[in-house]
């Protein structure tokens, strides 16, 4: 991400932090977390991703002062408190975002008070709205992911499929996930995830799924759900479990069965068990028998690490 870019993150994490209410911020990171998911949908095209997000940007009035103070924003850069450099790289960048829109389409289009922040969110993709997500979670002044988390789930299908226990699960102190600090050299890797605490674990692994553009979280300590992570993708729940094991210490047959029975009872879309070990092979025949459930050992979770994350079909 450029400067020009790095700044109109900033931008929307200004706004966001000086909103008065925290009903309005949770609306606000709500919006944002459905602005994602219709970016990472790679059935539509460019034109239906603006459509959408002007649709459930007109769904409050608080989204809509948010994208009047960006429009506001946007317009003022040569008066913003910035670098020459990025003041020069602005025109070049909003340029590149009214391109998006494809040709004979302009910002008038989508309405003047929008338009702009439209293009600007659609031109900065799922990894934009990602960096405002983490440059707001992580600044003292939010302590708001498990409020959108709520928001989200409750309003959700998928909230309403899982049994009592599991929502439950999800509700109760979730985390946002957080990428591990760890080697690139093979063994060192496989080093690190060994020894890595497991609750830092489980949070270093569900960040793959936040890095493909998914709404995702972790679950507080003890739960007795069967679940340690939950992400959503546009076609369902997806329910991982993590087993930070010793090299030798393989997962079973006994936990693989366990865990289809959670998939099942709660109509989870797909289900991961993730292992810095390996597992039996009654485990792995155990596995094929349900085409939702995924077994990810230490050589696939060493290759998400290599290849950019986790593939989701």
């Amino acid at each position: 991400m450029n400067k020009a870019e790095s700044w109109i993150v900033s931008i929307f994490v200004k706004i966001i932090q000086s909103v008065s209410t925290e009903q309005d911020r949770l609306d606000i990171l709500l919006w944002l977390a459905l602005v994602r998911e219709i970016l990472e949908n790679k059935s539509f095209s460019t034109l239906d991703k603006i459509q959408k997000i002007k649709e459930i940007s007109h769904a409050g009035e608080t989204v809509k002062i948010v994208m009047r103070s960006v429009t506001t924003s946007l317009n003022n850069y040569k008066n913003a408190d910035i670098p020459w450099s990025v003041k020069i790289a602005i025109p070049i960048t909003l340029g590149a975002a009214a391109i998006v829109g494809g040709p004979g389409v302009g910002i008038a289009a989508f309405g003047g008070a929008i338009g702009m922040p439209l293009l600007v969110l659609v031109f900065l993709g799922t990894a934009g709205i990602t960096s405002i997500f983490e440059s707001f979670f992580t600044s003292k002044a939010s302590q708001s992911y498990i409020g959108v988390v709520m928001a989200l789930i409750i309003k959700d299908e998928m909230y309403r499929c899982a049994n009592k226990q599991m929502q439950e699960a999800m509700m109760s102190e979730p985390l946002q996930p957080k990428m591990a600090n760890v080697p690139k050299e093979v063994e060192k890797l496989k080093q690190s995830l060994w020894t890595m605490d497991t609750y830092a674990f489980e949070q270093h692994v569900m960040s793959f799924f936040q890095d493909k553009g998914m709404l995702s979280w972790v679950t507080k300590k003890s739960n007795d759900a069967g679940v340690d992570g939950f992400a959503k993708h546009e076609r369902g729940l997806i329910v991982v479990q993590c087993k930070r094991y010793s090299e030798f210490n393989l997962v079973g047959r006994p936990a693989i069965q366990q865990f289809k029975g959670v998939i099942e009872e709660n109509q989870a879309w797909r289900g991961f068990v993730v292992t810095t070990s390996n597992f039996t092979q009654e485990a792995k025949e155990s596995a094929l028998k349900n085409e939702k459930l995924i077994l990810i050992g230490m050589d696939q979770l060493v290759e998400w690490h290599l290849s950019g994350g986790v593939n989701i079909n």
